[in-house]
């Protein structure tokens, strides 16, 4: 059977647009992400019932999903503040619709390769406007946020460099398997350069969360490399990634990468281990009372203000733990939920990797190592409140869920 070709063009601008949207964290920007993703949603079903090709793919993720949006539905109706947490549901409903949608982009062979393509592309650009506007070189005042302060802060579009971190975390994996689907010649030296401008953006973040959320998932990658009996150049990817990091972190030897290494000292106004910790122990005490419903979807940063405890220098809005966060607003059964999810994902992504296409392989180990990467980082941080960054990881999943693609002409 003949698969269509159409693009999912609005799915495109969605990747492209949050990011350079500070992140999609602002009002105007959520919005547009609401008509985005509606649009396209109804451009999907408008086109595929012209066609008669209206088919919905099974996923291992469908009925967990389905449960935790009825969790969340719930969390919703007992809110502290319904009306908030109505819209708070609904921005997860855009990223279950992006999984969904991205689901039909990967069909094909080329879908998933042109997919992945604008993923990196946004991860680049991102990071050659970083190098650009770290050294007072912007020409676009509206990525001057007078409003924040980043001074010295490798951020490039975010209004946060650990969010940038996060991305650059999740694409470059994403990349690095590429190079398992036989590129060559002029390809692989392209591929080699962009690797370098990525790794160097993501260590002058200067996000020791990143860093570290980063380097386990490229090991999670090697491991699972190694363990391939069909990769025969095991020797090859460890020393590569090993010499990859080595030569990066000397070229940056000059500048404050390595005393950020050496320290845990933190910026001005940036929370510190310490007191994420302190953070953490009061949101458990929010939890307590209550643990079914929660307070309800983004209402945190009020029902956590009487739990704050005392001697913070700042006033927390978020739990700097997406999982804590997450129960806290939904409730703790939500982490069992996610839990299963977490399986089925894992369960699906391991059982692609011993496919016989290069592609699947190449692809799935890679959306896999950034999903371990972003899992970590959000141990730390709120990454998946960051709208740009929960739809990359909604693509990711959707990757490594989504049935081995075909050719456009139905073989595999």
């Amino acid at each position: 059977m003949k698969i269509s070709n159409s693009r999912p063009y609005l799915l495109y601008v969605l990747l492209i647009f949050t990011p350079l949207a500070r992140g999609g964290v602002q009002g105007w920007a959520i919005t547009l992400i609401h008509i985005l993703t509606l649009l396209a949603v109804t451009v999907f079903f408008i086109r595929a019932g012209l066609d008669g090709r209206l088919k919905w793919i099974k996923t291992p993720l469908d009925t967990p999903l389905l449960l935790l949006l009825l969790v969340i539905g719930a969390a919703t109706v007992f809110s502290m503040d319904p009306g908030l947490s109505f819209w708070s549901s609904l921005l997860f409903l855009n990223y279950v619709a992006v999984f969904y949608l991205t689901i039909q982009a990967v069909r094909t062979r080329s879908g998933l390769r042109e997919l992945l393509l604008v993923v990196i592309g946004v991860a680049f650009f991102l990071s050659v406007f970083g190098f650009i506007k770290t050294l007072g070189g912007n020409p676009f005042p509206w990525w001057d946020y007078t409003d924040l302060n980043q001074a010295g802060s490798f951020a490039s579009t975010y209004g946060n460099r650990n969010h940038l971190a996060g991305y650059m975390e999740m694409a470059i994996p994403l990349l690095l398997g590429l190079y398992l689907t036989g590129l060559g010649g002029w390809k692989m030296l392209l591929a080699g350069y962009v690797t370098l401008v990525l790794i160097a953006a993501l260590l002058l973040s200067l996000s020791r969360g990143g860093w570290s959320a980063a380097f386990i998932g490229l090991v999670f990658m090697g491991v699972c490399l190694l363990c391939d009996r069909r990769f025969k150049r095991k020797a090859f990817i460890v020393t590569g990634m090993v010499g990859v990091l080595v030569v990066t972190f000397l070229a940056l030897s000059s500048t404050p990468v390595v005393e950020r290494i050496l320290t845990v000292s933190n910026a001005e106004g940036e929370p510190s281990l310490q007191s994420r910790v302190t953070v953490w122990g009061g949101v458990i005490e929010m939890m307590k009372e209550r643990p079914l419903l929660g307070s309800g979807p983004g209402t945190f940063p009020y029902a956590y203000t009487k739990y704050q405890p005392a001697g913070l220098r700042l006033h927390f809005t978020m739990a700097h733990n997406d999982y804590l966060h997450a129960a806290a607003e939904v409730g703790i059964p939500l982490l069992a939920v996610a839990l299963w999810m977490a399986v089925a994902l894992y369960g699906r992504g391991l059982r692609k990797l011993g496919n016989a296409s290069r592609l699947v392989r190449g692809t799935t180990l890679g959306a896999l190592s950034g999903i371990t990467a972003i899992l970590v980082h959000s141990i730390f941080d709120f990454n998946l409140h960051i709208p740009a960054n929960a739809i990359l990881f909604a693509v990711l999943c959707a990757i490594v869920v989504a049935p081995v693609p075909e050719d456009n002409l139905g073989n595999r």
